[in-house]
C-alpha cells in the first residue's frame, strides 16, 4: 500500500501505557461531554435574530406613523380646546354684560314697588310725584300712563335680559361640555401615546440588542472547511471519520446526517460500509460503530491524521492502523467511549459520541483536516459543462443504492428503501460524488476487498440537480483527492454536505 511519510512519526503512536491513561481520562467523560465553547451557539439563532430584527424594523415604521398620527391628533384638540376656551369666555363676557343690562330696569322695578308698598298705593309712588313736577300741569290720567310705560317697559327689559341670560346659560352649558369631550379624547390620545412610546423604546432597546447580537455572531462565523457552511464551531479541531455500520440490520443509523463527509466502500460480499467525517458539526449519538478495513488507511489519511473510531479490526489491521497516519480512538484502545445499545442485537448496536471524542483530539496528535473541495460560494450555479441529471443508481453487489434528485438535495434509496437516519430524516446530501474505484485485496484479510484512492480515475460529480463529468487525481495518500475538468480545473459543488461514492468501473449509471 502506498503511504506517504509520516510528518508526524511519533505523536500518534503511543505506548500502552499512554493508552490505558487515556482510556482512563476518556472514563471520566460522561456520555454528553461538553462541547467546545464556539459550539455552544445555536446554528439557528442568526436566522432566527435576523428575521426578528426585520420584525422589530417594521414594527418601529409602523409605531412612528402610529405616534405621528396621535401627535396630529393631540395638536387638533388642543387646538380645538383653545377655541373652545375663547368662545366660553365670550360668552361669559356677554353674560355678564347681560346681567349689567338687568341692573338698571330690575332697580326700576323694585324702587316703583318699595314707593308704592310703603304709600299703599302701588300707583302712588316718588316716581308720580317726580313725573308731576317735571311734567308741570300733567293729568292724573296721564300720569297714570306714563306710569304703566315705565312698568311695562321694565318689565319687558327684564324678560328680555332674563331670557338671553337663559340662552347663555345654555350656551354656557354647551361650550363646557364640548370642553369635557375635548379634554377627555386629548387623555386618550395621550395615554394612547405613552404606550405607543414605551413599545417604541422598549423595541428599540430589543433592537440595538439584536443587533449587537448579529453582529457577535457574524463575527464568530466561519466557513466549514468540509462543506462550505456558516458554521460557529471550531474549524481547528480534528476530523473524526466513524466506521458505521451499513447492512440492513444496522437501520437506522444515528449520527449520519450530521457528518460533513460520508465516504461509501465496498466491504465482504458485496456489502458496503460508511465513513463518516465530522469536522464542522458533531453528534451525540453515532453509531453503529464497526470495524476498520484497510481501505480506510490511505482513504482517510488525506483527513491530516484525523480521528478513527471503529469498533476494532483483526490482528493484522490493528497493526495497520498503528503504522498509518489515522489516530485510533476506537473500542479497543479506548472502550469507555463506546456503549452498547442493548435495544439493539449485537453487533449492530454499538454507539458513540462525537464530542467525548474529540475531547481527546488535541491530546492524540490528530490535525485539522485540509479543504477538500472547492465550494461555489458566490452561488453561481454549476459550470456550463454540467447537464441536468435527475440522479444515479450504484450496483455493489448485494447493496444498490440509488440518489434522486428532489430540489435541494440527493434523496437516497438503499436496497429499494428510503434510507433514513434514527430521527426519521432521509439522507439527501447537497453533493454526491461518484469515484470510480478499483479494489484489490486487503492485505489483512484476502476475502476483504481493498480500494485503491491513490492514482486516478473517472469521476461524476452531482451537484444541484445536475451531472459534471470529471477525472479525480490524488498522488499520494497525504494529498487530499482533487476532481477537475477536461482542462485540469477544479470542479466546484455546492455547499453542503457531501456522499463520496466509491464504486467499481461500470457499476453505476446515471438517470
Amino acid at each position: 500500500m502506498h503511504r506517504s511519510p509520516d510528518p508526524l512519526p511519533h505523536q500518534h503512536r503511543r505506548p500502552a501505557a499512554r493508552v490505558l491513561l487515556l482510556a482512563l481520562a476518556l472514563a471520566g467523560l460522561t456520555a454528553l461531554a461538553p462541547r467546545p465553547a464556539a459550539g455552544q451557539v445555536d446554528p439557528n439563532e442568526l436566522p432566527a435574530l435576523e428575521a426578528r430584527r426585520d420584525e422589530i424594523i417594521v414594527r418601529l415604521g409602523e409605531l412612528d406613523t402610529a405616534l405621528a398620527a396621535v401627535d396630529d391628533e393631540i395638536d387638533r384638540l388642543d387646538d380645538e380646546l383653545h377655541r373652545a376656551d375663547l368662545r366660553l369666555e365670550l360668552v361669559a363676557d356677554e353674560f355678564e354684560r347681560a346681567a349689567d343690562a338687568r341692573r338698571e330696569p330690575a332697580a326700576t322695578r323694585v324702587q316703583m314697588a318699595i314707593a308704592g308698598y310703603m304709600r299703599g298705593d302701588p300707583r302712588a309712588n316718588a316716581l308720580l310725584d317726580e313725573l308731576a313736577s317735571l311734567g308741570g300741569g300733567e293729568t292724573p290720567a296721564r300720569k297714570r300712563a306714563l306710569y304703566d310705560a315705565v312698568i311695562d317697559d321694565a318689565e319687558k327689559r327684564l324678560a328680555a335680559v332674563d331670557a338671553r341670560l337663559a340662552e347663555l346659560h345654555e350656551r354656557v352649558a354647551v361650550e363646557r361640555g364640548v370642553q369635557d369631550d375635548l379634554r377627555a379624547a386629548r387623555a386618550d390620545a395621550e395615554s394612547r401615546r405613552q404606550e405607543l412610546g414605551a413599545e417604541r423604546t422598549a423595541l428599540a432597546q430589543e433592537l440595538d440588542e439584536v443587533t449587537a447580537r448579529i453582529e457577535t455572531l457574524r463575527a464568530l462565523e466561519n466557513r466549514a472547511l468540509l462543506t462550505g457552511l456558516l458554521t460557529y464551531d471550531d474549524p481547528s479541531r480534528p476530523a473524526l471519520a466513524v466506521k458505521i455500520d451499513n447492512v440492513d440490520a444496522a437501520h437506522p443509523q444515528a449520527g449520519i446526517n450530521a457528518a460533513d463527509v460520508v465516504f461509501e466502500e465496498e466491504v465482504e460480499g458485496g456489502l458496503t460500509r460508511l465513513a463518516a467525517v465530522f469536522h464542522s458539526t458533531g453528534a451525540e449519538v453515532v453509531g453503529p460503530v464497526r470495524s476498520m478495513r484497510t481501505t480506510d488507511f490511505t482513504l482517510l489519511a488525506q483527513l491530516n491524521h484525523p480521528l478513527f473510531a471503529n469498533s476494532g479490526g483483526n490482528p493484522r489491521a490493528r497493526r495497520l492502523l498503528e503504522d498509518s497516519d489515522l489516530v485510533d480512538v476506537g473500542a479497543a484502545s479506548l472502550p469507555a467511549g463506546y456503549y452498547r445499545d442493548r435495544s439493539r442485537r449485537a453487533p449492530h448496536n454499538l454507539f458513540t459520541n462525537t464530542f467525548n471524542l474529540w475531547a481527546l483530539g488535541a491530546e492524540l496528535g490528530a490535525g485539522s483536516p485540509p479543504p477538500l473541495f472547492t465550494f461555489r460560494l458566490d452561488g453561481s450555479g454549476p459550470p456550463a459543462e454540467a447537464r441536468p441529471a435527475s440522479g444515479v443508481r450504484l450496483d455493489f453487489g448485494r447493496t444498490t443504492v440509488s440518489y434522486t434528485w428532489n430540489g435541494t438535495g440527493w434523496a437516497r434509496t438503499q436496497n429499494g428503501h428510503p434510507h433514513v437516519d434514527t430521527g426519521g430524516a432521509q439522507v439527501a446530501p447537497a453533493n454526491v460524488i461518484v469515484q470510480f474505484v478499483d479494489y484489490g485485496v486487503s492485505p489483512a484479510d484476502a476475502q476483504s476487498p481493498e480500494a485503491i484512492t491513490v492514482g486516478s480515475g473517472q469521476a461524476w460529480i452531482l451537484s444541484e440537480g445536475t451531472v459534471m463529468e470529471a477525472t479525480w487525481r490524488r498522488d499520494d495518500a497525504a494529498s487530499p483527492t482533487e476532481y477537475v475538468d477536461a482542462r485540469g480545473n477544479p470542479v466546484s459543488i455546492a455547499v453542503g454536505r457531501t456522499w463520496i461514492e466509491l464504486p467499481r468501473p461500470g457499476a453505476a449509471t446515471l438517470s
